[in-house]
């Protein structure tokens, strides 16, 4: 227990203040937990992790405990583990709910995703949690499941500073059929790059094409996901490939 919580815990998120997601997450949180917010002004998806060096950053107070920032999620992360909550003694960092889902390489380009990993920079457990829909949200199963899942999740990694993925089917809570503990699945995206013309004639490009097609790998986190499973897959930050370093270590021989 501390100072009457249980928990101190930041939450961000990378679809900004206004999300679903983070009005739900919130509220599952804020009955026994101290609980600040620190989220960007607008939707910074796919940022990444991005932080902002060249322009000064915002910060704007909406109420006891919940702010907003003219940046990226990793700013929010940032600015207020060494900032603002430096001396409060945050005890772990929940991103999202993302709106949409946070599968295979969507780490690698999820604000969502790098916010939990920044936590991790700076010493301390992070999850990130995603809804795996676009349109029509349906929040009873994360409502149903989610305090069970954190806690017992926390409980596990608090003294390593792991990174969790979870990763939620869009269905009714009485559709979700258990959870599971995955690996990163591999998406396919047809038509990536979009080209239209204006008016005039001139070119402009959509980064996002049609519906990722998914390889149907069994133990992947679509794979759970796809068959209404939740997805707990946990990540980390070296991303040093050992077998090929061993390989290019006995093999190779530079001389300069």
């Amino acid at each position: 227990m501390i100072c009457g919580f249980d928990m101190k815990i930041l939450i961000t998120n990378d679809d900004g203040f206004n999300a679903e997601g983070l009005k739900v997450l919130y509220e599952l949180l804020n009955d026994k937990n101290e609980v600040f917010i620190f989220v960007p002004d607008r939707e910074r998806s796919a940022s990444s992790h991005c932080l902002t060096l060249n322009i000064p950053l915002k910060v704007n107070k909406v109420d006891k405990n919940i702010y907003t920032i003219n940046g990226m999620p990793t700013d929010c992360v940032l600015i207020a583990l060494n900032g603002i909550l430096r001396d409060i003694g945050i005890d772990v960092v929940l991103s999202g709910i993302n709106h949409g889902p946070n599968l295979g390489e969507d780490v690698l380009y999820s604000g969502t995703v790098a916010a939990a990993f920044e936590a991790v920079m700076w010493g301390m457990p992070g999850m990130s949690f995603s809804l795996a829909s676009f349109e029509n949200p349906d929040f009873s199963g994360f409502k149903k499941y989610f305090k069970s899942l954190f806690y017992t999740l926390y409980d596990k990694i608090k003294e390593d500073n792991a990174v969790m993925n979870i990763n939620f089917p869009n269905v009714s809570a009485d559709k979700i059929k258990g959870i599971k503990f995955t690996k990163l699945g591999t998406r396919r995206y047809d038509d990536a790059i979009v080209k239209v013309s204006d008016p005039r004639g001139n070119d402009y490009y959509w980064i996002g094409g049609h519906k990722p097609d998914w390889k149907n790998e069994k133990g992947s986190d679509y794979d759970a996901v796809f068959n209404n499973y939740i997805s707990v897959t946990p990540l980390k930050i070296d991303l040093t490939d050992y077998e090929f370093l061993k390989i290019l270590e006995k093999e190779i021989n530079f001389e300069l």
